[in-house]
């Protein structure tokens, strides 16, 4: 049987380079029922069905994709199937309701990177400013930055062969689907498998399914952060403005998540994202989603990690305090840092006073007022509060949040550490310190 699978497939490769859809239907409908468990075939052969306008049979074609899917704990992609038979029977929508979390979900990656609020501590003295520790703001937390190294790795990214511009309907799938194991590790998964069934149920109704073409943009630098998106299919490219020469670009490809920066208020895309294949992906508007997470904070719980995650990967490619180490080195030397909140109107350091950490901005909109009373948006990456840790000096600088923003912090404890074991850290600390802090390139950085 195994011959017949390998002819069909390659019948069904050439019914798509000669962009013959209904040779393509013929061998999809039989590579279904060969491989009935295989739920790829079922959405292959809705799409095809859909391009030829048989539109009934391409709705069947999509619930049984849905059905499989969902008996796979495939969720984003249950999600995506169930939307693409909505699209077609809008009377469908009952196909939401049978998508359910896992019974068994596979174990967490080492995470989570759910940053801690920001609270002064109640012994502060009158000439510092400082926070208690995220581990007694919430005992139960793990703000300590705990990432796998592939995720370090992710990042070094190699470049990718660029599929032809065919239609969406003609993507190849996998010779194989991931294990659930795998999928854990995924941040599409993470998000739709680790929410209760209400939020889960709400999160899907709240997304729609989105279809690009090659060479479509996703999303544009420095427009407004409306909404998220969660890859189902394709790969994308990310377009960093600064990044060092020769180092190849960002994508990202089905798993991945995109546009978290949305959970912030007066957030603004910091890159350019541009389709490289046919994508299709679930889009959550920034409105839908807050009105989700106000109502499930589990789902924002998992958002901030995924933000996080994400934010401090980018940190730790583009600040001088991580890239000059490999990977490896990287990771250790971050896992020394909290992961903070900061409400907004959140003083971070006042002029006259001493921090009582190392803070690095990673997301939101934080502004440095000096002594003249000049207010100035600080970029991200920007390191502050360490001139209190090389010696007895007091901030020049008032450091206030405007807006919801997400930064490290590594507490005074911890800075002996820093400076034992990463002594090019602390070089670019103290040549640093007394520098003013680097100004935004507003709106983007």
């Amino acid at each position: 049987m195994s011959d017949r699978i390998d002819q069909l497939r390659e019948q069904w490769d050439r019914a798509v380079e000669k962009d013959r859809p209904a040779d393509a239907v013929k061998a999809l409908i039989e590579l279904e029922r060969l491989e009935h468990g295989e739920p790829r075939w079922s959405q292959r052969l809705g799409e095809a069905l859909r391009r030829l306008g048989k539109n009934k049979e391409a709705e069947e074609a999509f619930v049984r994709a849905t059905e499989r899917y969902i008996a796979k704990g495939f969720l984003p992609r249950a999600i995506a199937m169930a939307k693409l038979v909505i699209s077609l029977n809008p009377a469908r929508v009952d196909l939401l309701a049978k998508i359910e979390p896992p019974k068994a979900a596979p174990a967490p990656p080492p995470l989570p990177i759910r940053p801690v609020p920001l609270e002064r501590a109640k012994d502060e003295s009158r000439d510092e400013v400082r926070f208690a520790d995220a581990a007694v703001v919430d005992a139960s937390s793990r703000s300590s930055i705990d990432i796998l190294l592939e995720d370090v790795d992710v990042l070094e990214v190699v470049d990718v062969d660029v599929v032809s511009d065919k239609d969406p309907s003609f993507i190849m799938p996998e010779a194989r689907e991931p294990s659930i194991d795998h999928l854990g590790t995924m941040a599409t998964f993470r998000l739709f498998a680790g929410v209760s069934r209400d939020g889960l149920l709400e999160l899907s109704r709240a997304a729609e399914i989105v279809e690009l073409v090659p060479g479509a943009m996703v999303m544009m630098r420095d427009e407004p952060a409306y909404a998220l998106y969660a890859i189902i299919d394709g790969v994308v490219r990310v377009i960093v403005r600064g990044m060092p020469s020769g180092r190849p670009d960002i994508r990202l490809r089905e798993g991945d998540i995109i546009g978290e920066g949305c959970l912030l208020d007066e957030g603004v895309r910091q890159a350019d994202v541009r389709a490289e294949t046919p994508i299709m992906a679930l889009r959550i508007d920034k409105k839908k989603l807050d009105e989700v997470t106000a109502r499930h904070p589990e789902v924002e719980g998992a958002l901030f990690e995924l933000l996080a995650r994400r934010l401090i990967m980018n940190l730790m490619h583009s600040s001088p305090i991580f890239s000059s180490f490999d990977p490896k080195a990287r990771l250790e030397l971050a896992q020394l840092f909290e992961v903070r909140r900061a409400a907004p109107g959140t003083v971070l350091a006042e002029r006259g006073r001493r921090s009582d950490g190392l803070y690095v901005l990673l997301a939101g909109n934080v502004t440095a007022i000096g002594d003249d009373g000049t207010a100035t948006r600080i970029a991200r990456g920007s390191a502050f509060g360490h001139a209190s840790l090389l010696g007895t000096e007091a901030a020049d600088a008032t450091v206030k949040a405007t807006t919801e923003a997400v930064l490290l912090r590594l507490p005074a404890m911890k800075f002996a550490a820093l400076a034992a074991h990463y002594p090019p850290v602390l070089a670019i600390l103290a040549e640093s310190a007394g520098e003013p802090l680097r100004a935004s390139r507003l709106p983007g950085d």
